[in-house]
Order: structure tokens, then sequence, then C-alpha cells
């Protein structure tokens, strides 16, 4: 079975098939080619969506280990219910995301890191379409945006950018001009911020009340 699924996903790789995904080239489809390419696709797991295939492989990297092996340590892991099969993409991602994190955010400057940056969007882009068959039809790197669910599971696993409390509010005030749904351009600049204290200085600053405390959000 698993030799079945590689050759499949080889075979989808070579013919172009996952452009279907994506409007014009991006990073995303270089990552499936270089995935179908990388021993014949081993690393792929079919109870995922591609960007969540996508987003397992870097944090795999980060961590030093196998897709695969990250796999069946979560396996061993978690309980019965996270591996319930309705709520496994998802688990399984979050499992990943904190792992790679957790060790991403022990480097000085990592919000200085444009991967960094962009990974932690991907993370929450891949939480919104966890599982195989949940992928949006969009432009992975220039249409899509994510919401306030995502977000706040997400950015709380690096403090700097959020935490439970002031997340949601947070988010408000990010996507008060893009319709509750935040832009990639408008969270790396809010990154940049954290920052640059030119931003503060400059007045570009945001106020708002969370939960009896006053959190400033600056550069926006």
């Amino acid at each position: 079975m698993a030799s079945k699924t590689r050759n499949m996903f080889v075979g989808l790789v070579r013919e172009g098939s996952f452009k279907w995904l994506i409007k014009n080239r991006s990073s995303f489809e270089e990552e499936f080619e270089e995935m179908g390419k990388s021993t014949a696709g081993r690393n792929w797991m079919p109870e995922l969506s591609p960007v969540a295939n996508v987003v397992v492989r870097r944090c795999s990297k980060i961590l030093g280990i196998s897709a695969s092996q990250l796999r069946e340590n979560f396996v061993g892991e978690a309980s019965d219910s996270m591996k319930d099969p309705s709520r496994y993409a998802r688990n399984f991602l979050e499992y990943c995301c904190f792992r790679a994190l957790a060790l991403s955010t022990q480097v000085t400057g990592y919000l200085d890191d444009k991967k960094f940056r962009r990974l932690t969007y991907d993370m929450m882009l891949a939480w919104e379409f966890p599982a195989a068959g949940s992928q949006p039809l969009l432009n992975m790197d220039e249409d899509a945006t994510v919401g306030v669910e995502a977000f706040s599971r997400i950015t709380p696993a690096v403090p700097i950018i959020a935490n439970v409390i002031i997340s949601d509010s947070l988010f408000e005030v990010l996507t008060s001009s893009t319709g509750g749904r935040l832009q990639f351009s408008v969270y790396e600049k809010y990154l940049l911020g954290l920052e640059s204290p030119t931003s503060a200085r400059n007045g570009n600053i945001l106020a708002y009340k969370a939960i009896g405390s006053t959190t400033w959000v600056v550069g926006v």
C-alpha cells in the first residue's frame, strides 16, 4: 500500500497534476516536486493535505528527523483520542508544529528570519486545511489568508507573537481592513515591528484592551 501511494505521488508530480492547486509556480509547487523526487516521495503522508505535507516536511528538517519518524513518535506518544481518524491530521500537524517551534525559537533573532516568519504563517494555513481533500483552490503564496482559530492556535506557541489571552483581540486588529482574514503581508509586517523600536517612535502604534490589560501592536 505504501509503495502504491509513493508511486502515485511521484507520477502526479512528474505529470504536473498538482498545478491545479495554484495558478503560477510558487514555493509550494517547488516543494511538492522536491518531495516527489526525494527517495520516491517516501515521506508523503496520504492522510494529510498537500500544504500540511509540506509543513510537516519543513518541521522534520528543523528537528533533524524524517517525517516518518515524526509520525512514529506521535503514534507512540499521543493518546488514543488524539489518534482518532477524524482528528488525526490536525493533531499530528500540531504535534509537528509545536515541536519545531519550540526548537526554532531557541535561536537568537528568529523573527528576522523570513523562512521562520513564512513557516509560522504556513502552519496556520495548514491548520485550516490539514486533511487530504481539504486543500483550497488558490495560489498558496499569494492568495492565501488565515482565520482567527488557526491564528489563536499556532501563534501562542511563540510567546513574543501572541498568547492565549490576547490572540483573538490581536487578530481582530490585524484583520480590521481585510474582512477578518489575515494576509501574510500584514502578518509579516507585524512580526517585523515586534523587534523594531522605530515603528513606535514614529507613532505607528495601535493599542487595544484584552482581558483588563493593555497590549501594544507595533507597525501595523
